[in-house]
């Protein structure tokens, strides 16, 4: 499938073609990130488990040149042509090779980041829930280190937000936003400072809740008016506790105070309108949304990202930012990573990237067969239109969160999610 962008090239706009597609090399002509998607011969006469798999270092190439003399590597083809000077010769070129770095590699180093963002936000708020010193410094270290790990691959990241557990859902969610928060403040080119300021606005929004009681915080059912007042007021106490200190990007004072206000003006503490209303706290306020209508909680199961966007798209422009609001639809896409993918004839995967030319085309590893039971994994492109075994095309019918099909896609996480078929990470 072509998809087309602009592009300006020494002056001159360029109308850039992508299409997805093959190249063969031969094996004397590997390097170390190439992802080879065909060989030579039949994958079952190869070492290799899987049909599809990165060259992550010297060893993989040399497997690969003991048993093959050719293969097809994965591409994009860019065909370029001038749009103001149409009788430029048009150009041609063979862009990048495809998944640079392994998704697994990434998902363990992003978890590792996510685990210590988690921690930072249970001792932060714990200090905060007793009235102890808060120590911002090792939490200011973790947000930078999230924004690095976003701009380098906000797919790994993004899945780790979908990983959810109820008991743990206050210390999640911190961070949850502070990474969907960056990844949405990438989208409208924040600079990295920026990032890392956002980050810290979106890992310190609900830190008043820990001066709420927690059967109020934690009550299973519906508040009611007067619990709903003490609730609303961990945006009061959120200023307090955040107020006046020198340790902290400033502009989280005013995140953890505004984000539940509406451009309306309908909102909560006070009511602004979007006249007074931050682009720190309207990308929060969506976020914050999202993340919260998606989450487990003890009183209500989340909802799928497909209805969590469907209700920020209702609100563009009364609640929430409408521009931002679209982009936020855009980078998480219709078919998030982390998400289940349920197949026309009934194979079930987990979506693992959606790239930004082929938000419509993800990368999915097959875990179920059409029977709902474990099948050997696989990755298919769906870019690629790929066949199954009765040879009709690959077609996405439904997104189910994590659970669905007893599919448990932390247990993927935890063992490695092996794209590739030689270790376990």
């Amino acid at each position: 499938m072509n998809r087309s962008i602009t592009k300006v090239r020494n002056g001159v706009s360029y109308r850039v073609s992508k299409k997805p597609t093959r190249q063969q090399i031969a094996v004397s002509d590997l390097t170390v990130g190439m992802h080879v998607v065909e060989l030579d011969r039949p994958w079952e006469d190869s070492p290799f488990l899987f049909q599809g798999f990165l060259l992550e270092d010297e060893f993989d190439i040399q497997m690969v040149q003991d048993v093959c003399q050719w293969v097809y590597v994965e591409v994009i083809e860019e065909h370029w042509q001038a749009i103001d000077k149409p009788n430029a010769a048009p150009i041609k070129q063979v862009s990048r090779f495809v998944e640079k770095r392994e998704m697994a590699q990434q998902l363990t180093q992003a978890n590792r980041t996510y685990r210590s963002a988690k921690l930072q936000v249970k001792e932060l708020f714990a200090s905060a829930h007793l009235g102890q010193a808060m120590n911002f410094k090792a939490a200011q270290q973790t947000v930078k280190e999230c924004v690095s790990r976003v701009i380098d691959n906000p797919n790994a990241m993004l899945w780790l937000t979908r990983l959810k557990h109820q008991d743990e859902y206050t210390a999640e969610h911190s961070v949850n936003v502070c990474l969907l928060a960056i990844a949405l403040g990438q989208q409208v080119d924040l600079a990295p400072y920026e990032l890392e300021n956002l980050g810290m606005c979106g890992l310190m929004h609900d830190i008043g809740k820990m001066k709420v009681p927690s059967e109020i915080l934690n009550k299973p059912g519906r508040l009611d008016p007067n619990e709903f007042a003490e609730m609303a007021r961990h945006t009061t106490y959120a200023k307090q506790l955040l107020m006046g200190r020198s340790d902290i990007y400033p502009g989280a004072v005013d995140v953890a105070y505004n984000h539940h206000e509406r451009l309306d003006g309908k909102g909560y503490p006070r009511g602004l309108d979007s006249s007074k209303l931050s682009l720190f706290t309207r990308i929060v306020t969506i976020v914050d949304a999202y993340d919260a209508m998606t989450s487990d909680r003890c009183y209500k199961r989340g909802m799928s990202s497909l209805d969590a966007m469907r209700i920020l798209n209702k609100n563009r422009g009364t609640q929430f930012d409408d521009e931002l609001v679209r982009k936020f639809i855009t980078m998480i896409g219709m078919y998030p990573p982390g998400y289940l993918l349920e197949m026309s004839n009934g194979e079930v995967g987990i979506i693992l990237s959606a790239d930004k030319d082929f938000k419509l085309k993800p990368r999915v590893i097959l875990v179920l067969d059409p029977n709902k039971q474990p099948q050997p994994e696989r990755i298919i492109n769906l870019a690629y239109d790929p066949m199954d075994d009765r040879g009709q095309a690959y077609t996405p019918i439904g997104v189910y969160r994590s659970g669905a099909f007893g599919v448990n896609v932390a247990e993927f996480i935890n063992r490695g999610l092996r794209i590739q078929g030689n270790d376990a990470l």
